[in-house]
């Protein structure tokens, strides 16, 4: 049953290429993009678009648990997914689309883990590989808590976002080959201990410290962060935001780190010391996004 629901972006605030090595992660819902159901008239590029990627996925995803004959009923009556979640930019485009066919065209809905693991197979047909994490937010609209691929907790506590930003770097990026350049530079035995014995740690450690708002603390660990892929992920830093990452590091008004795989989308930023005011003079020549509500 199609439901008229938004179903929302996803932002994954730590954990980033490290969960692929152990660490923990944290993904929240983002509302300031989403998508849902229409049935509006194709007279738009954007809607014609996506009713010809919807029709692609029902002619071609092998799977027994949607009722796809029920999905190709509702395409002929002019089904599309209206989002305005940018696509390619780390934000879950395809994860909101996977969720709002799961929820509409599942057979059976299982637990946490059984969700993740189909929603994960479905957006297999958009990336080649999904943990299913995206979909799941999109999905429940809440926190989740990563602490391995095969253990996610609902994080019912609510997080201070305050002094969180995003910065749109307006280049938008492909994940999987720059998820290829990390598994590559893991073949080197220091890049993979430095992962393993800084990066890992700091992760965990700001995640459990913005759980306990635990701001001090949460700073130092973002700041080893940040200096971390600085140094070790120069691939994933597009060029045009290096001067501004390296400005961070120097001064410690504010803090850069990779919202997702890098290259390109979206920036996560944070700092304790500047106002919204003063970070959007800075970062002026991009599109800036507080993540608290004002």
């Amino acid at each position: 049953m199609l439901l008229d629901r938004p179903y929302h972006a996803k932002i994954l605030l730590f954990g980033e290429y490290t969960i692929l090595n152990g660490s923990m992660a944290l993904a929240i819902p983002y509302d300031e993009f989403s998508g849902k159901w229409s049935f509006a008239p194709l007279d738009t590029d954007v809607a014609r678009s996506s009713h010809e990627i919807l029709k692609g996925f029902s002619l071609n995803h092998p799977t027994h648990d949607l009722s796809l004959e029920l999905m190709k009923h509702d395409l002929s009556k002019g089904l599309w997914f209206d989002s305005n979640i940018p696509h390619g930019f780390g934000l879950g485009s395809s994860g909101a689309l996977i969720a709002a066919i799961y929820e509409a065209y599942s057979v059976g809905k299982g637990n946490l883990l059984e969700d993740k693991d189909l929603l994960a197979r479905l957006e297999d047909y958009f990336h080649g590989s999904s943990s299913g994490i995206d979909p799941l937010v999109s999905l429940i609209n809440k926190n989740l808590l990563i602490h391995d691929f095969n253990n996610v907790s609902l994080l019912e506590k609510e997080l201070n976002l305050s002094g969180f930003f995003l910065l749109n770097t307006g280049k938008p990026r492909n994940t999987g080959p720059l998820v290829s350049i990390y598994q590559e530079k893991m073949k080197d035995p220091e890049f993979k201990r430095g992962c393993a014995e800084i990066l890992s740690r700091e992760v965990n450690f700001a995640i459990r410290a913005l759980i306990d708002n635990d701001r001090s603390n949460l700073f130092h660990h973002l700041w080893l962060i940040s200096k971390f892929q600085w140094e070790y992920f120069p691939e994933m830093i597009p060029t045009q935001m290096r001067g501004l990452w390296s400005q961070g590091l120097e001064t410690g008004n504010y803090v850069l780190k990779l919202c997702g795989a890098g290259g390109g989308g979206f920036i996560l930023g944070y700092s304790d010391k500047l106002s919204q005011s003063s970070l959007g003079e800075i970062f002026s020549q991009n599109e800036f996004r507080e993540l608290a509500a004002p």
